[in-house]
């Protein structure tokens, strides 16, 4: 009996320990997920026995560099899929599972090559495959670490001369150097899209509130517009960084140049007078990247002139004749000018421009003009320049026609409007890890009519939302992010509530999915997607729309 007090003592410490244990070991392994992120190699862990024969061993654990190249998002990683849907055929199944075989067999490693199957382009690339079979102390296999590596090209690998290896070795480093830009790439553009959130929800919610204003109504509304542009360049560094060109589209020169321009010349002591054909032609264009060519060569202008003046900037229909026009095909194009009237280039640094990374600014670092003219060249057309010291520089952007004819455009092109707000009724989890957009989405939809509920990591989602069910009243819509510090992460968090209750409507917000991989996260149970940094309008448009649309039977 005396033992008792001493035993119901000893209780509350040892729950402490074991409270502080598992928070360790939550700890430990975020960061050894971040480690893994930094590899260069896809690393996979797959399970030591196929739990679906016609999958094959099911993959445990991925990290940024393996979903990368098997064309899957990074945050969501390959986690649940069997190795048979990794590579391309029932032949690299079969050399794949003989290498786990003679892996286990042999006590240690084995290598083999065979096709990656990209689940984004279904296009199969040759990588070599890794395997090692990882044992406990007793010998029992426990599963597979698999490093995947894109296979280098062999050609002149039997030479005795030691200039291929050398070759070798730049090409490994500069297919890491790419690899690692890439994965960089995209973690600043999630970074930028979190950061942007708070204030394109907040904004996009204000302007609506002061229109009886009309003046701070087009001032934040132009501000506004930036916003949306760098999303939209948020985006495309990440479509960039896959490597995967974006498709050229219909494009209203008339409305960007304006929206453009203004955006770009505000603040200066210079005047940029914006002139363009009435009936102009749409562009066959990017219209993200021709954006960044005209802000790029507008600041130019600027810079070029910094005692102030005028600048032209102009858009005009323009005809090839049936000969063409240098690397122009015969047609209809659309021919976008700017003219400054500063200090002029060089006669001999004209040709230089846009072949190497050239500038006579002093912090220059003469990449803008370089990279104008490559996206120039991928939208098939072309840029020029002329110039006279001392009067000015004209640059000229010839691009192919769209079909059809686009009119001028307000000063704040339509589009460019927040998305209205939509009322609603029901109630909303937010699960998101970024307080300042958990709070001012908590706060709009509100406003809006929902009861909203929110927390900032998986697990206490979970909770949250099997004490609401167990109550017969589960939450109508869960925004759940992608990326939850620590834990469980955002499509870990949706496969429990999933589990818990099959009808749960889940929409994904993320700072990194793209349209690309929008429909693996449809396919997994989301009902949506909502990418970050979204509008107050988009928000609950989205809200809305899941709540009244797909309600329970």
């Amino acid at each position: 009996m005396t033992s008792s007090p001493s035993t119901s003592s000893a209780t509350p410490a040892a729950l402490a320990d074991l409270e502080q244990g598992m928070e360790q070991l939550k700890i430990a392994n975020y960061y050894l997920r971040v480690a893994l992120d930094q590899v260069a190699d896809g690393v996979v862990i797959v399970e030591s026995e196929a739990s679906d024969p016609k999958c094959g061993p099911k993959v445990l654990f991925s990290n940024a560099a393996a979903a990368m190249l098997a064309g899957a998002d990074p945050e969501a990683g390959l986690r649940g899929l069997g190795l048979n849907d990794l590579v391309a055929g029932d032949r690299d199944a079969t050399t794949l599972l003989k290498s786990l075989r003679l892996a286990m067999e042999n006590g240690g490693c084995h290598e083999c090559e065979c096709q990656l199957q990209s689940l984004r382009t279904q296009v199969p690339a040759l990588c070599k495959w890794r395997v090692r079979a990882v044992f406990n102390s007793m010998r029992k296999l426990l599963n597979f670490t698999i490093l995947i590596s894109p296979a280098q090209a062999s050609a002149g690998s039997a030479k005795t001369d030691t200039k291929p290896a050398a070759d070798d070795l730049d090409a490994q480093s500069e297919l890491l150097r790419k690899e690692n830009l890439a994965a960089l790439a995209q973690g600043i553009a999630h970074d930028v899209n979190n950061l942007l959130g708070p204030v394109t929800v907040r904004l996009s919610a204000l302007i609506q509130q002061v229109q009886e204003h009309p003046g701070l109504a087009q001032e934040l509304q132009l501000v506004f517009a930036g916003l949306k542009r760098a999303k939209q360049f948020t985006s495309q560094v990440v479509t960039a960084s896959k490597a995967k060109p974006r498709k050229h589209e219909p494009t209203d020169i008339a409305a960007l140049m304006r929206d453009t321009v203004e955006f770009a010349g505000a603040g200066s002591n210079v005047h940029v007078c914006v002139r363009n054909d009435d009936q102009l032609r749409l562009a066959l264009a990017d219209p993200v990247k021709l954006s960044q060519v005209l802000q790029n060569l507008v600041m130019n202008g600027i810079q070029a002139m910094p005692h102030g003046g005028y600048m032209d900037v102009e858009a005009h229909n323009h005809l090839v004749g049936a000969m063409g026009d240098g690397t122009l095909r015969p047609g209809p194009h659309v021919r976008l000018v700017v003219r400054d009237r500063g200090c002029g280039i060089a006669k001999e640094n004209l040709d230089r421009l846009f072949r190497e990374s050239f500038t006579t600014k002093p912090d220059g670092n003469g990449i803008g003009l370089t990279t104008c003219k490559r996206f120039i060249d991928e939208m098939g057309g072309s840029i020029r320049v002329t110039s006279t010291p001392n009067v000015g520089t004209e640059f000229s952007v010839t691009l192919p026609a769209a079909e059809g004819s686009g009119t001028t455009q307000p000063l704040i092109p339509a589009d460019a409007a927040p998305v209205p707000l939509k009322h609603g009724k029901g109630t909303v989890l937010i699960v998101d890890d970024e307080d300042d957009l958990r709070k001012v989405a908590h706060m709009i939809l509100t406003r809006c009519g929902y009861e909203v509920v929110q927390c900032d990591n998986g697990q206490d989602a979970v909770k949250i939302y099997q004490s609401l069910f167990r109550t017969g009243t589960p939450p109508d819509v869960v925004l759940m992010d992608l990326t939850l510090r620590g834990g469980m992460n955002g499509t870990e968090t949706a496969a429990e509530i999933l589990h818990l209750d099959p009808e749960a409507r889940i929409v994904c917000t993320s700072g990194s999915v793209t349209q690309e991989v929008q429909m693996i996260f449809l396919e997994r149970g989301f009902v949506g997607v909502l990418p970050k940094p979204y509008e107050a309008g988009e928000l609950t448009q989205t809200v809305h729309r899941v709540a009244t649309m797909m309600k329970r039977n």
